[in-house]
């Protein structure tokens, strides 16, 4: 496990890692010893504006999650189920179920601890299970439509237009009037499988990003006194579904060519959130056993990770050092978790995979979403879906494990890749410091944390057919 917290931070700038703080102030942060940590940026003159904005915004975060007593905690959960005990609430915490902290001596609990309990606790998750099935009912429908209309070459499907507006309402006054307000937000990105992106209206003059793997419109504005500051903008794109069979891939399937820069760049480490490490190589190891087929391999890892990795809620990503590890570790994992796990995962058998993300547009279940893509030599880059698992419907194969290799249209990629570099360049610790979804706003003084100095919007105004 990589214990330099903020250099998660730090990464997504492009700071190098002996550029952040010390290793001893990043142990205090782990350690919790978040007062004394306080004192040192407050005393000690060695730190950059930077360093002590990155540590102490990286606090913040923690103290936000880990924000209820424990004692409370044990209190909801005995009130929504009253059976429980202190000695069964102690096991759950050593089985990963429950999460803690101890900050500056007292021990606190997640703040999604409670509502994870019916995800991840075998004798609750049944009445969740009961709950989720009109998802899988959803997503099977999208399989279902996308597997009979994706052909041609590409097996793309017929596309649909959507059109979405996004807004960024910064708080009056977080900004000292006639300071500059920068702001990013997401834009969709031009692939494959999204095509024509247009930008119709925006509030403010628009810089679009520049070779960043986080596709963004940048915007600014000098604040104005006692007045909140709204950015927004309107965009449409043409989002097409895709899906390769297992026969195919495994019938056009050919060997990689392992000296290329292609290959060693997608199948090695990509600190600070991939890292083939020996436990990781291990247990991809022992997930595929002898077989040396990758895709075959993939579907293996799938599987294991679809069984053995309950969805559940997370904590903020900018405080893990090393997301396909916590996943790892905890058992657990929302969808980026799970991805970064399977990428990882992945890469240590030499498939090479990347990260993709943005949002999903399912009616009714419209949010942050993320996936993966892997690339077969032969046949290119596939999608993959691993938080949506393994279909549980009465149908065919295809439809069942249609996520290994497909994705539905109701999509909005934004990025291909995780802590990059914004452009134009941020010059403070992110937000969200490994994906981009929601927006990033800072001013000369700072970086504005999301839904505390500022709250994003995300609205599909309308989703039509395409003319492909």
């Amino acid at each position: 496990m990589r214990k330099l917290l903020v250099l998660t931070a730090a990464l997504s700038m492009g700071v190098s890692l002996q550029a952040a703080v010390p290793q001893s102030i990043t142990e205090m942060v782990e350690a919790g010893e978040f007062s004394q940590v306080e004192f040192l940026l407050k005393n000690k003159q060695e730190f950059s504006a930077y360093e002590k904005d990155s540590v102490l915004s990286i606090m913040e975060r923690i103290r936000r999650d880990f924000r209820v007593p424990f004692a409370d905690g044990v209190r909801q959960i005995q009130e929504k189920y009253p059976h429980v005990t202190e000695e069964l609430i102690s096991v759950w915490e050593k089985n990963n179920y429950i999460e803690t902290k101890v900050i500056d001596g007292q021990k606190y609990m997640f703040r999604k601890s409670v509502s994870n309990l019916e995800r991840l606790v075998p004798e609750l998750s049944g009445m969740k299970r009961a709950e989720e099935r009109s998802a899988v009912e959803l997503y099977a429908g999208c399989a279902r439509a996308a597997i009979a209309d994706c052909g041609g070459e590409l097996f793309l499907s017929k596309p649909q237009r959507v059109t979405v507006k996004f807004a960024i309402d910064v708080n009056a006054d977080v900004v000292p009037a006639g300071e500059k307000i920068k702001v990013w937000m997401p834009y969709p990105l031009e692939s494959v499988r999204q095509r024509n992106v247009r930008l119709i209206f925006s509030s403010d003059d628009v810089t679009m990003s520049d070779g960043s793997i986080h596709n963004s419109l940048y915007m600014e504005r000098c604040a104005e006194s006692g007045k909140p500051a709204h950015f927004e903008a309107v965009y449409s794109y043409d989002v097409y579904a895709q899906f390769f069979s297992r026969e195919y891939l495994l019938s056009h399937l050919k060997p990689y060519d392992k000296t290329s820069e292609f290959y060693r760049r997608y199948t090695a480490d990509e600190a600070p959130q991939i890292y083939l490490t020996p436990q990781m190589k291990r247990q991809a190891a022992l997930i595929v056993g002898r077989e040396t087929n990758p895709v075959k391999q993939a579907s293996l890892i799938y599987d294991w990770i679809n069984a053995h990795f309950p969805w559940a809620g997370a904590r903020e990503y900018s405080t893990i050092p090393n997301l396909a590890q916590y996943t790892y570790e905890r058992g657990y994992g929302d969808c980026g978790q799970v991805s970064l796990l399977y990428i990882t995962l992945l890469r240590s058998v030499g498939i090479p995979a990347r990260w993709e993300s943005g949002w999903m547009l399912h009616p009714g279940r419209e949010g942050m979403h993320d996936w993966a893509e892997v690339y077969y030599e032969g046949i290119g880059w596939v999608p993959v879906d691993m938080s949506f698992g393994l279909l549980e419907v009465d149908d065919t194969s295809d439809v069942v494990n249609f996520y290994k290799s497909g994705i539905d249209n109701y999509r909005m990629a934004v990025n291909r890749g995780v802590g990059g570099c914004f452009s134009p360049k941020k010059d403070y610790v992110r937000s969200e410091t490994v994906d981009f979804q929601l927006g990033e706003v800072e001013w000369k003084g700072g970086n504005l944390f999301y839904y505390q100095d500022w709250t994003p919007s995300f609205e599909i105004l309308r989703i039509d057919k395409a003319v492909d």
